[in-house]
């Protein structure tokens, strides 16, 4: 008798085993958060589409009020560069992004 019954132990834990790492894999507990979004490419090219409303005073394109969004979190670090300061702070800079809808830089 002893024998059957150490026996039908060991099936149980035999076949319990599987279960809860099967269990535990299969979603048991709540799902992991999502990763966080990459961080911008803070790259100034990408502004080109955005050329001919400062150069020229033309309305800004879709692709350019796009790129101006993308770009934002790099806005301040472009206004302080001696060399893109003047496009950023320009009165041209300040409409594209009003019509953009892009928030004013507080750096």
């Amino acid at each position: 008798m002893k024998v059957y019954a150490l026996q039908l132990l060991l099936l149980v834990a035999v076949l319990a085993a599987p279960c809860t790492t099967v269990c535990r894999a299969s979603g048991a507990g709540p799902p992991p958060p999502p990763p966080p979004p990459p961080p911008p490419q803070c790259d100034p090219l990408a502004l080109r589409p955005c050329a001919a409303a400062v150069i020229d005073g033309a309305r800004p394109s879709g692709e350019c009020c796009a790129k101006v969004r993308e770009q934002e979190p790099c806005l301040c670090r472009y206004s302080r560069n001696p060399d893109l300061r003047r496009y950023i702070n320009s009165r041209e800079g300040r409409r594209i992004a009003a019509v953009c809808r892009v928030r004013r830089l507080r750096c």
